[in-house]
């Protein structure tokens, strides 16, 4: 039997087709639009610069929840957030209700918990700046905020996700940062530079500065609730706070602040040693000339805001704080009985607190009724005040005193000056006669003599400061009030009175009638 016979390869029809030219792009049958590819770098730059409505789809919203790391959020169906917590009937405790990824449960919810206080992998914006328009696009934004995120998103720092309300046009920007952290009640460089992104970013998209940043809209609700954010996702790239930062103060034309001018160097110990002593000699110039010219108060008393020899300070236009008017007013008169020699009393120093209570009460009162403090707190006041004249503090709201800060390096030129002169200084003392020796001698012999004096002048404040106190039948203070008032330290106050015989109270002081038990 011969074999079956082959048709002729020409016979086949389909060989007579032609091929065609491959399509540029394909379309959907069922809407017709174009389907475009996109990059397999998920984390690439867009290809399109500017912002635009894209929607999101499954594989971006699993980038995104691989990028935030966390594999349960808790979330809320709308704004009643006390559905977003839990409570153990048995005992009492709340938590809260974290809907685990992937579940239906969470695609229904609208609001959800990004961020952590001491992890955040996601920088998130609500921009309340309506623009009336409803549609959920891009194009409804703000035309303000359109620009600048267009202007963003061209630079390549624009959000990677963007919702837009459909009602209003009011939006929320997300986007994604490396992660952020910062130990339990703490915060850390990272976190505070978080919080300046936040900050510039408000003040050039008129953001809420209220926004609490716990709970905010959730990108990837699926539902049909017509009042639901429409999300676009714009990228899945990661920016860095500090390139972030550097964008929006480069819009905003705003100057980086900088660190200010490091310390000054000097070639040697010995300059540094003259330059501090020529900076003591103009500061005290300059006091001197201070104390010579008169002050603002007594040539324009009313530019000054001194009422009535009173210098009044205001809460708000007709509303004076009374309290820290007189607190001043007297502080100011202490300083002047001081100046002046004068013993600083607690009538004078109580007479000037009212009197400046009533100036301020006068002038502004803004219909309220006096509220002077009663005697015991006043009298409190007056030792408040001395204790701040004889410390030497004129305003005491801010901080004085404190060591300067100084570098490594004039820590070392110092020590090494030290060094020196201490072996210069050794081979002068090798003569215990010579006229260097007798010079110092004599000079250690007179600052002893002016140790005694000061010795005895805190002998005599302290006396005078308890014989007062018995003289008004008041009961002593504590060593550690008295060594507040007099400005000594704790120590010092109990040698003085135990040299003076006047040792205080042993033990623990009394408790108080409140906190006394029966």
């Amino acid at each position: 039997m011969s074999p079956t016979a082959q048709p002729p390869t020409s016979l086949r029809p389909w060989d007579d087709l032609e091929p065609g030219p491959r399509p540029s792009q394909w379309t959907d049958p069922s809407t017709g639009q174009a389907i475009h590819s996109y990059s397999p770098d998920l984390f690439a730059a867009p290809s399109a610069p500017g912002i635009r409505s894209c929607g999101w789809d499954d594989i971006q919203a699993m980038t995104f929840l691989q990028h935030l790391g966390r594999d349960a959020f808790q979330a809320s169906r709308d704004r009643d957030f006390s559905k977003a917590w839990k409570k153990n009937p048995e005992t009492g405790e709340t938590k809260p209700r974290m809907f685990p990824v992937g579940t239906p449960a969470l695609e229904r919810c609208q609001y959800a918990v990004l961020t952590h206080p001491q992890y955040t992998a996601a920088l998130v914006l609500d921009i309340d700046r309506p623009s009336h328009e409803s549609g959920g696009q891009v194009t409804n934004l703000h035309s303000k905020v359109h620009t600048v995120l267009d202007r963003l998103a061209v630079a390549g720092y624009g959000p990677a996700w963007l919702g837009i309300n459909p009602l209003n046009g009011k939006a929320q920007a997300i986007w994604l940062i490396d992660p952020v952290y910062a130990g339990e009640g703490r915060s850390s460089p990272n976190t505070r530079l978080l919080t300046i992104a936040t900050t510039e970013l408000n003040q050039l998209l008129g953001g809420d500065l209220a926004f609490s940043h716990r709970f905010s809209r959730w990108p990837l609700h699926k539902s049909s609730d017509p009042t639901a954010y429409r999300w676009h996702c714009q990228h899945n790239q990661i920016v860095r706070l500090t390139d972030l930062v550097a964008e929006v103060r480069r819009m905003t034309n705003t100057q980086t602040p900088g660190r200010g001018e490091g310390e000054k160097q000097y070639p040697s110990g010995r300059d540094r040693i003259e330059a501090a002593r020529k900076a003591t000699a103009e500061a005290k110039m300059l006091r001197e000339l201070a104390e010579q010219l008169p002050e603002t108060a007594q040539i324009a008393p009313a530019a000054a805001g001194v009422i009535d020899g009173v210098r009044v300070m205001w809460i708000s236009t007709g509303r004076a704080a009374r309290d820290e008017t007189a607190f001043r007013h007297a502080l100011a008169t202490a300083h002047r009985l001081k100046k002046a020699g004068e013993a600083l009393k607690d009538a004078k120093l109580i007479d000037a607190y009212e009197r400046g209570y009533n100036v301020a009460q006068a002038v502004g009162g803004d219909g309220r009724e006096p509220d002077m403090p009663p005697m015991r707190d006043r009298l409190t006041m007056a030792r408040r005040v001395r204790g701040y004249v004889t410390a030497g503090v004129t305003n005491p709201t801010t901080r004085t005193g404190g060591a300067t800060r100084m570098s490594s390096a004039g820590r070392k030129a110092l020590a090494t000056l030290g060094r020196r002169g201490g072996q210069r200084a050794a081979e002068r003392w090798k003569d215990p006669e010579s006229e260097y020796a007798q010079q110092q001698r004599a000079n250690l012999s007179s600052a002893n003599a002016l140790r005694s004096y000061s010795t005895d002048e805190h002998k005599g404040q302290l006396l005078a400061l308890i014989s007062n106190y018995r003289r008004q039948g008041l009961e002593v203070p504590t060593t550690r009030e008295l060594a507040r008032e007099l400005g000594l330290s704790l120590r010092r106050t109990q040698e003085l009175r135990k040299a003076l015989g006047l040792p205080g109270r042993r033990g623990r002081p009394p408790l108080s009638t409140k906190s006394a038990k029966p």
